[in-house]
């Protein structure tokens, strides 16, 4: 502080004092009800069941009606950021913007609405009364609630789910061990993980702990314990698969995941989409409702209009589920997925499938879409679709880059379970070419939601782009030809005069015509 006070930087001279810390949530809780007694919000707190499944107690039909509308606003502010992004139409010299005219079709239904979660991650800690759970939790740490609540009240999980959910309480009572405490960072019970498949005659337990201070003698018979617990004990009549050990703790520098170790049964679990087999392994993803996915893989296909001659880039391919799906449709299917195990559980279901058109490789997409369009044999009349499904918050801008300048992908199918977070995504794909994003862009056509997560706010959204035609002025000119590419770069060096402009005005980016205006005189 003494070397930083009185520092010139920059023209201006510094000051150091001491930051006050924030004060932890839960602790400054407590404090406060010491002093002024219970909130109203403690006197009516939400259930697990309200926190979890906010439409729980609406009807379906309704909830259907909600998840529209959320959708419609969700493709209105895709208008409006792309409007700001790029109110240029790509042409040749500057036009009025024209939002994107694309179809909205109304949503699907799951055709299950309650038990239809195929895996849960159930937390472990005490409710209200200082009882053992193992259920969800009520609130937020942040929001200085660390109480967890049984599963009983649930419509999401099975009943199986539940069951064992329960089962594994007794276990927790019956070793003697605590609950891990997240406020004083003691204990070990933390997370019980329930895989339930082909129609809840597949079980997976992965039992989370923190192992604190337990030598591995200790360990060894920690799990020991569990696998008599399941097979021998109280939990035998639940008929459980497989059983895995999993060490929750702060992750160290360089570490990748958990420790995780099968000690009984299957290494994994089976579930059965489009008649196809898939083996799914514990940390693998797979869609969390099975019946619910039947539709969403059939709609993404629809969309795509796969041909014999198609071939299909399956973007964050996780096991395979996808581009396995679209095996029988198409010419040939390259898939690529971040984590190894998913890609061995994706060569390894094309294989029990018979599968042979379909190719997977372990990397990041920002890596891997170009080098896999290129070694991809398609032929000048032949096309290449894109089925993008990436994690929750979409995909990297590196990756966005790439797929724009992959000039055999004519169409893209983007599916997301987060549609409000991949905004900016669509922008990217659609808005017009500059020198940080390059290529001819696409623009949507069909956009539908699935519903996958009823009593849920949230639903899967399906979004069909279709690469933009670039228009010369005598006529038609086909992308990746040479007026083509010198139209492309009238595009992208207009655009960037707009962006220019766009960054000086000082009105909202809705009223940037007036300063494009006057670049183009």
């Amino acid at each position: 502080m003494d070397v930083l006070t009185g520092y010139k930087w920059k023209g201006k001279v510094l000051k150091a004092v001491p930051a006050n810390p924030i004060k932890d949530p839960l602790i400054k809780k407590r404090k406060h009800e010491d002093v002024d007694g219970p909130t109203t919000e403690n006197r009516s707190k939400k259930t697990a069941a309200e926190s979890s499944e906010p439409l729980g107690s609406t009807p379906y039909e309704e909830q259907l009606t909600i998840k529209q509308k959320i959708i419609d606003e969700v493709l209105a502010q895709f208008k409006v950021d792309l409007r700001k992004a790029d109110y240029f139409q790509g042409k040749s010299k500057m036009a009025e913007y024209v939002d994107p005219a694309f179809e909205v079709l109304p949503i699907v239904p799951s055709p299950q609405s309650t038990g239809y979660r195929n895996k849960c991650e159930f937390s472990i800690g005490r409710d209200e009364n200082g009882e053992i759970q193992v259920g969800n939790r009520v609130g937020s740490y942040v929001s200085g609630t660390i109480y967890v609540e049984s599963t009983d009240g649930l419509k999401m999980p099975p009943q199986k789910m539940k069951d064992a959910a329960n089962m594994f309480k007794k276990f927790i009572i019956k070793s003697g061990l605590d609950v891990y405490s997240p406020v004083t960072c003691e204990g070990y019970f933390r997370q019980l993980t329930i895989r339930l498949h082909d129609d809840d005659k597949a079980m997976m337990l992965i039992v989370g702990i923190h192992p604190q201070k337990l030598t591995d003698a200790e360990k060894e018979q920690f799990q020991n314990d569990v696998v008599k617990f399941f097979t021998e004990e109280d939990g035998k009549c639940l008929d459980v698969t497989s059983l895995y050990y999993e060490e929750i703790e702060k992750r160290r520098s360089g570490q990748q995941g958990n420790i995780i170790k099968h000690i009984y049964g299957s290494t994994h679990v089976h579930d059965f989409i489009h008649g196809l087999k898939f083996r799914i392994s514990p940390s693998s993803f797979f869609q969390g409702n099975t019946k619910a996915a039947e539709k969403l893989y059939q709609e993404i296909i629809d969309l795509a209009a796969i041909k014999p001659s198609t071939t299909v880039l399956d973007v964050c391919c996780g096991t395979g589920t996808i581009g396995l799906c679209c095996s029988k449709y198409s010419k040939e299917v390259h898939g690529m997925e971040i984590i190894p195990q998913a890609i061995e559980d994706a060569k390894h279901n094309a294989q029990v499938n018979d599968i042979k058109n379909s190719h997977f490789a372990v990397g990041s997409a920002d890596d891997l879409i170009m080098l896999m369009v290129k070694n991809a044999n398609i032929k000048d009349d032949e096309e290449m679709v894109a089925i993008v499904d990436p994690p929750r918050a979409g995909l990297n801008t590196k990756s966005i880059q790439q797929l724009r300048n992959s000039k055999k992908i004519q169409r893209l199918v983007y599916v997301s379970c987060s549609p409000r977070q991949v905004i900016k995504n669509f922008v990217d794909l659609c808005k017009n070419s500059t020198k940080s994003m390059k290529g001819v862009p696409f623009e949507p056509k069909i956009a539908r939601a699935v519903d996958m997560f009823p009593n849920t706010n949230h639903c899967e959204l399906v979004v069909l782009f279709e690469r933009k035609k670039v228009e010369d002025v005598d006529g038609d000119v086909k992308v990746g030809t040479e007026n083509g590419s010198k139209i492309e770069k009238k595009i992208v060096e207009s655009a960037d005069k707009a962006e220019e402009a766009v960054g000086k005005a000082e009105e909202p980016a809705e009223n940037a015509e007036e300063p494009a205006q006057k670049i183009d005189n």
